[in-house]
């Protein structure tokens, strides 16, 4: 017993501390005295923890801001912010027009008066982090269901988020981190007034385009400027006149010293969402349909966009940046599904879990408890399988429809009657109509009926595919067992009608609409057809609920176990939470007879050009290269002005934009992607492939310095 105890010892020990050695992780910030960053002091680490996280005072952490789906740095005390072009993509593209196109020709505001506001934007400050695991779970009681239990601790979750914001300005959110088994509340002050005040050209800021996507080596200049303002009191306030630039508690000194290979670097962002502790039939699932239905959807909405926005400069700005959103994750599935496959992750993952339930053997009470847990879950998964299908394209119809969005908005709208308080129903009010009426707005601001109408025929021949037992009731309504010419001729003609009798075709004839009483706007064609979708959706979204339910208790339970197999030093799935990553500049050798060196230079830039999008070179790019005319922003290794460079920093879709940090707590560069081969890493994080690829601080001084000549924003900024 002594012996098997011992034994049970050293492969804990093993466990923990393979996970603390490894450049891998997106770690909380709270766990960074556990970190063995002390190793990297022969790499240029300098800093201590409290220097990155601080709880009581102002550090690293202070610098980092949440921008929309991506994340980005304060690099000056005047609310100066360096993010991605393309997180930065909506905000370019909202102040764009085929006459001022600043998308493609760059902007640069010389003076606080010329920055642009950004309407519905905001950065987003961590104010403070704590673990309120023990409150939240003292709601739990043995008797409960998984859905009471969820029930209680969501209520509970919202009374802590409420008592702790009580009078402040501040936002408070909860985030459960290791699937349930811990609960932290994030304090953020949430910045509302966002002004546009540099980017590149598309040509610098998008160079190679999606055939580079996911790509190394790497070319692209993707950095732009916003700048955060409060009011003079402080306040964060949406635009006005009168407001100031925020102060930041700290910001980022801005290095030209470079790097070379195995120099430390460390990324502070809001990573979006992993699925390390996923088990194997969550894998196979996600390999065998999840992504491949996914990677079906978006390739039909991609080729449409693509084609009409080839036509007119106004309608691809209109859509520019939907379409950018969907070519990413499109190609990011792609490469997920090919990692998957060259790693073989779904033996890889069974491989795991038998060592999982050999630890779980060896203690009967945890055997008894777990023991069955792997097993629940696939179980759930077939189950899903069942109707996911149709779920999943239930949703696809809407997410791709701009009217049927706003029919379904419109049916939730006339659900519910409003009622005085005898009971008695009573005419809706212009407050009630606002937010259907600003929503409404929102969508037709890029609405294109001839994209809208190919969109959704597009999508119900695709959905006339599922298999019988999965059948979308109105579309079989439609097609009425017809097949191939018979059945696109039917579904051609219902929607052509469909867009020919709506009143939603308009903006202004769809508020004329909404000023009618209920069974009239349930009365449009386009609302009619949002009901019968919904009368598959509704039981759908039930039975989806119930298992998401259940899923997230049993995830919990797995949790809890494998926590208790490797050791409490591990790190969580990342889930939009501040993170912290860390490693050395690394090269690449992604296959046999291969190697990538870890930069990039502006002679590769000069390389990769053919005169055509996406590799257009700018002709003051060219006659910079040219003349050698590279100031002090050359990297003696290359001899040549530096563009990008990879590590091994464990990121994700969510980095985009994070700083990268070197030793002495200066911004290198800016996250910008993974490579091709890491893609996976969402699932498997594989050292010797994962790379992060970042745009070399020293390029983005080059571009201002030499191509933009933005000497008003060089001067702000602290270079060293």
């Amino acid at each position: 017993m002594k012996i098997k105890y011992i034994v049970f010892l050293l492969i804990l020990f093993i466990h923990t501390t393979s996970f603390s050695l490894l450049d891998e992780g997106m770690w909380l910030l709270d766990a960074i005295n556990k970190l063995n960053l002390s190793e990297f002091k022969k790499n240029g680490f300098e800093l201590t923890p409290e220097q990155i996280y601080n709880p009581n005072g102002p550090s690293i952490k202070d610098a980092i801001v949440l921008l929309g789906g991506g994340t980005g740095s304060f690099i000056s005390n005047q609310g100066l912010i360096i993010t991605n072009h393309h997180v930065a993509y909506g905000a370019i593209v909202s102040v764009s027009t085929v006459m001022e196109d600043r998308l493609k020709n760059g902007f640069l505001a010389k003076s606080l008066e010329e920055e642009i506001p950004v309407e519905n934007m905001t950065a987003q400050v961590l104010i403070s982090m704590k673990d309120i695991t023990d409150e939240v779970m003292s709601t739990i009681k043995p008797e409960m269901t998984p859905g009471e239990q969820q029930k209680a601790i969501n209520a509970k979750l919202r009374e802590i988020e409420n008592r702790e914001k009580a009078n402040t300005e501040y936002e408070c959110r909860a985030s459960e981190i290791f699937y349930g088994v811990k609960y932290y509340l994030f304090t953020y002050e949430v910045i509302k007034d966002i002004r546009l005040v540099y980017c590149p050209p598309n040509s610098i800021g998008n160079y190679g385009g999606e055939i580079d996507n996911w790509m190394w080596p790497r070319h692209t200049g993707d950095f732009s400027f916003l700048r955060a303002y409060v009011s003079p009191e402080g306040k964060t306030v949406k635009y006005s006149k009168e407001n100031v630039p925020y102060k930041p508690k700290h910001f980022l000194p801005v290095s030209t010293k470079g790097y070379q290979e195995g120099s430390f670097m460390m990324i502070i962002g809001y990573p979006g969402r992993t699925f390390r502790y996923r088990t194997t039939a969550d894998i196979k699932y996600a390999y065998e349909e999840a992504l491949p239905i996914s990677v079906d959807i978006f390739k039909i909405r991609i080729d449409i966009l693509n084609k009409w926005t080839k036509k007119d400069r106004e309608i691809e700005l209109k859509l520019a940046s939907r379409l950018r959103g969907l070519e990413n994750t499109y190609k990011n599935y792609l490469g997920v599904l090919e990692g998957m496959k060259r790693l073989k992750l779904i033996q890889l993952k069974s491989a795991e879990e038998q060592k999982f339930l050999t630890f779980l053997s060896s203690n009967p009470d945890m055997n008894a408890k777990y023991g069955n847990i792997l097993n629940e879950i696939e179980s759930q998964i077939n189950d899903l399988k069942a109707y996911n299908k149709k779920r999943v394209m239930l949703s696809s119809l809407v997410m791709s429809c701009d009217l049927l969005r706003i029919a379904q908005r419109l049916m939730n709208y006339t659900a519910i009657p409003k009622k005085d308080s005898t009971g008695k129903i009573v005419p809706k009010t212009e407050a009630d109509r606002m937010p259907v009426k600003n929503f409404m707005a929102a969508v037709y601001k890029n609405y294109v009926q001839e994209i809208d109408k190919e969109n959704l025929t597009a999508l119900l021949l695709k959905a006339a595919e599922l298999p019988e037992a999965q059948a979308i009731s109105f579309v079989q309504k439609i097609t009425k067992g017809k097949k191939g010419e018979k059945l696109e001729k039917a579904i051609r003609k219902f929607v052509d009608n469909l867009y020919e009798d709506t009143k939603l075709n308009s903006i202004a004839s769809a508020e004329k609409l909404l000023l009618k009483d209920d069974d009239d706007i349930r009365d449009d064609e386009f609302v009619e057809f949002a009901i019968e979708l919904e009368k598959d959706e509704a039981p759908l979204r039930e039975k989806y609920q119930a298992y998401e339910t259940k899923m997230n208790s049993l995830r919990r339970d797995l949790m809890e176990a494998f926590l208790k197999w490797k050791g409490e030093n591990i790190y969580p799935d990342a889930n939009r939470t501040m993170r912290l990553t860390f490693g050395t500049v690394k090269p690449l050798k992604p296959r046999d007879a291969v190697y990538w060196d870890y930069v990039t230079s502006l002679t590769g830039v000069i390389e990769k050009e053919t005169g055509i999008e996406p590799f257009e070179v700018p002709d003051q790019l060219k006659e910079l290269w040219e003349k050698k005319d590279f100031g002090i922003y050359t990297d003696p290794k290359i001899n040549d002005v530096p563009i990008a460079f990879i590590s091994n920093l464990d990121i994700t879709g969510g980095n985009s934009g994070s700083p990268i940090i070197n030793g002495k707590g200066e911004l290198a560069g800016v996250a910008f992607d993974g490579n091709w081969e890491g893609v996976v890493g969402d699932y498997y994080f594989e050292e010797q492939m994962n790379r992060a690829i970042s745009v070399d601080s020293r390029y983005v001084l080059f571009i201002l310095d030499k191509f933009s000549n933005a000497q008003n924003l060089l001067k702000e900024m602290e270079i060293r």
